[in-house]
């Protein structure tokens, strides 16, 4: 111990000694080590770190899925749920939700929550207990038993000031007062909707479980292994369940229709699992560049140090000591630029918070514990081993005959030491390129998919959510006559070109699909039946949308209840259903409510507008069918304002002529249109950034690597330089000579990079738009870019090396 506090005292003076060297040295660690440590703290919380649950691995979804659907996964049905727990026997519990939206009153102005319908033993599935009461009982399952709801701890506080007296208080949630039964612990987050506040008890009526509800896809499952079920036996068993539902039900299920079985933990991450391993290995490969640089420095400073090590040597020291000395300095500089490279890490996940990165599951989780700290240190101490022994066994492998005469020079450690320097920045330029070409394809792919049309203009677009509390507005009517009234108001508003409410808002991140069937249309065996996007609309929302009309008329304010049904579709849909035939006067009807034998039930086609986007730039186009709300009201609808200017502007109008019609109808969801397509691309935009950064990163450190190789060649070879120079070379070929070194350098690096690059980007592949992993003008763009850089690098070196004076570095020698 005396002799490591020894060396440490040692390396420390030897730090002070050379001030720029160390800080160099720190500087780039603290950038390689505090860059991984950012990014593996956002891979801890997302990907390794269990779900807040009791025995987060034995939980499971249950998804319905339909391959010829473009791989579709579909939420589950009523009739489904009972399936799935009373027959497979592999569930010791089971839970289902759905989205819920309530409007709270009594507490200033009316507020619009973000909740969850569950069945009753949901959070006995998860393993979640209530900090304050109870979660639900079975028989609140039952209808008029079911007006008791559980608060999140947030909700809780707002409304509540966390008073501990809320245990059987009323809240006025829809206009009827509803018992407080149970408050959930500060951090739980619902599985599927992390950002709900209150949950209630679903009541299920006998007509629900009917057979006509099997398509009603839109619950989502989660259900608790037995503690003898695999996952395997869970996925034969649930399969074998769809196989018996198919025969037993075949106007219900497609003959491709199947059931899948994930683990929650993988559902809730599958679609960033991929691309943040991908990132993770990227970081590390800036530190590997940051890496090979310090050891490029460490070796260039222990060949200045090739005497003193040969005098201890010569004095008696073994070539252990030597190497644990030098070693010793390598993990005092770690150290130090760990301890800088974490601060920059919690800088970086403080400002990756401060985004709010919604599209990113688990975000709020991001952050720095225990488990990211031993990670830092780990990161720290082999990074120490990885850069400083190389150079530690180079500098104390010393010929001491060689080294102690005087102005010897060129020993073989010295020759295997440049060699050893020139692999490393060859390996940087490797690295280097790989990354660039990553980045270069997502920047590639973002700026093609932000040049996708969505089908209208989203530009001058102001959107807001709007609620009816469901006591006043239980029946159409009252709910049809509630927008008749405020849209007409909103239109008048100065500014406001065209309004238009809608059941499901473009970019929303909602979705609203089903199946139903054309007259006279039989699809082909192992065919789906025809399913897409069901939007219930206002007359102006196409309009204000900026849908372009394609072939007979729009709604109006005639298309309602006292007239026959009516539909508009898009041009989507004539091309897979009826490509050569006249769509205006085609009728289609859905299975349960309607009737194929009774002609009124039928609804009949008036109007095609262009497809327009819904979920995302880069989603697959579903077939849209538009229904009139005054035909199928709906509590909850978003308003679309098309303005002739800034459309925040008017929030302040819109939302006085909503409380003038209904001063208990809360609004919320308050953004424009663009907003929420830019937030759509947002994931790629976040993964553009960070390996964008990372690939700066990587090619201004290979970038350093050569330009200090070379600027270390130059300073070994003034003596060659001058001599040659007073032979009567030129500056153009000592330029020449130097450049021609250098670029030698970074063609070998490019070319084992672009080889390298060709097959790693291929791990991008599914977050690429429009690209393919292998475009050669991408290839071609970051070759030059980074060849480019190498020449810049190279020059400064080449232009010294042509300044040296014959007679200056002769006297020298």
């Amino acid at each position: 111990m005396d002799t490591f506090w020894l060396d440490t005292r040692y390396a420390l003076r030897r730090l002070r000694s050379a001030p720029a060297f160390a800080a160099i040295v720190i500087a780039t660690l603290a950038v390689g080590i505090g860059a991984n440590t950012a990014m593996f703290s956002i891979v801890d919380s997302i990907l390794i770190r269990p779900l807040a649950y009791r025995e987060p691995e034995r939980l499971m979804t249950v998804d319905h899925f339909y391959p010829t659907l473009n791989n579709l996964k579909a939420g589950v049905s009523i009739p489904g749920f009972y399936d799935y727990t009373d027959r497979p026997g592999i569930f010791s519990s089971t839970g289902v939700s759905t989205g819920w939206a309530p409007a709270v009153t009594g507490h200033g102005d009316a507020q619009r929550l973000t909740g969850e319908r569950v069945s009753t033993r949901f959070f006995q599935t998860l393993g979640i207990s209530a900090q304050l009461g109870r979660v639900f009982l079975d028989e609140e399952g039952e209808v008029g038993r079911n007006s008791v709801v559980v608060l999140g701890d947030p909700l809780w506080r707002r409304l509540f000031g966390g008073s501990r007296d809320v245990i059987g208080q009323k809240i006025i949630l829809d206009g009827a007062p509803t018992e407080i039964v149970g408050v959930m612990p500060a951090g739980f987050r619902d599985p599927y909707a992390r950002d709900a506040e209150i949950w209630s008890p679903f009541a299920f009526k006998p007509e629900d479980r009917a057979d006509n509800n099997r398509t009603n896809e839109f619950l989502t499952f989660v259900g608790r292994l037995k503690p003898e079920v695999t996952l395997e036996r869970a996925r034969s068993t649930m399969h074998d369940l769809g196989e018996r539902l198919k025969s037993e039900h075949t106007q219900s299920y497609s003959p491709d229709w199947t059931l899948l079985v994930t683990p929650l933990a993988e559902k809730r991450t599958g679609s960033v699992r991929s691309l943040l391993l991908v990132l993770l290995g990227s970081v590390g490969c800036v530190l590997l560049i940051a890496c090979a640089n310090v050891a490029n420095l460490l070796l260039a400073r222990g060949a200045g140090r090739s005497k003193e090590v040969a005098v201890r040597a010569a004095l008696g020291a073994e070539r252990v000591r030597l190497v644990r000395q030098l070693l010793t300095e390598s993990m005092v500089l770690a150290l130090i630029g760990g301890a800088f490279g974490l601060a920059l890490a919690v800088l970086g996940v403080r400002v990756l918070a401060a985004m709010h990165p919604a599209n990113l599951p688990r975000g709020e989780e991001i952050g720095i514990d225990p488990s990211v700290l031993a990670f830092s240190l780990l990161v720290t101490l082999a990074t120490g081993a990885l850069f400083g022994l190389a150079p530690a066994l180079q500098a104390s492998k010393t010929d001491l005959n060689e080294t102690l005469k005087e102005g010897g020079r060129h020993s073989t450690g010295e020759r295997s030491g440049r060699t050893t320097r020139r692999a490393l920045v060859v390996s940087e330029m490797a690295l280097a390129l790989m990354l660039l070409a990553g980045a270069g394809l997502l920047i590639r792919s973002l700026e093609r998919l932000q040049k996708v049309d969505p089908g209208f203009e989203p530009h001058g677009l102001l959107t807001v959510q709007l609620t009816l509390p469901a006591l006043r507005y239980a029946s159409d009517t009252p709910q049809v006559a509630f927008y008749n009234r405020l849209l007409p108001d909103v239109s008048q508003i100065p500014g406001v070109r065209a309004v238009g409410a809608t059941s499901t808002l473009p970019f929303s991140g909602g979705w609203s699909t089903g199946s139903f069937n054309i007259e006279g249309y039989q699809p082909k065996e192992k065919e789906p039946t025809p399913w897409g996007d069901i939007r219930v609309v206002s007359p102006g929302f196409l309009s204000a949308l900026g849908a372009p009309l394609r072939k007979g008329r729009m709604f109006t304010d005639q298309d309602d209840a006292a007239h026959p049904q009516v539909a508009v579709v898009d041009d989507e849909m004539v091309r897979r259903y009826w490509p050569h035939e006249d769509p205006i006067g085609k009728r289609l009807y859905f299975e349960g409510s309607n009737s194929p034998d009774s002609a009124r039930h039928y609804i009949q086609v008036i109007g095609v507008v262009g497809h327009t986007m819904h979920e995302a730039l880069d989603a697959d186009a579903r077939v849209q069918v538009y229904l009139p709300y005054a035909q199928n009201p709906q509590r909850g609808m978003s308003l679309v304002v098309r303005t002739a200017s800034d459309p925040e502007g008017v929030f302040p109008a819109v939302r006085a002529a909503v409380q003038n019609v209904d001063r208990d109808v809360p609004i919320s969801r308050v953004q424009t249109m663009q907003n929420l397509v830019e937030a759509s691309v947002g994931p790629r935009r976040l993964s553009m950034w960070l390996l964008g950064a990372f690939a700066g990163i990587a090619m201004f450190l290979a970038a350093l690597g050569i330009y200090g190789i070379m600027s270390y060649a130059v300073a070994q070879r003034r003596r060659d330089i001058g001599v040659r120079i007073a032979l009567g070379a030129e500056q153009r070929d000592v330029l020449a000579l130097i450049l021609r070194q250098g670029m030698t350098l970074a063609a070998v690096g490019i070319g084992a990079g672009a080889l390298g690059a060709l097959a790693l980007t291929r791990l991008i592949r599914s977050q690429l738009y429009g690209v393919s992993a292998s475009d050669p003008l991408t290839f071609i763009a970051v070759i030059l870019l980074l060849a480019g850089t190498a020449l810049a690098a190279t020059w400064i070196p080449a232009l010294r090396a042509t300044r040296v004076d014959p007679a200056v570095a002769l006297r020298q020698e």
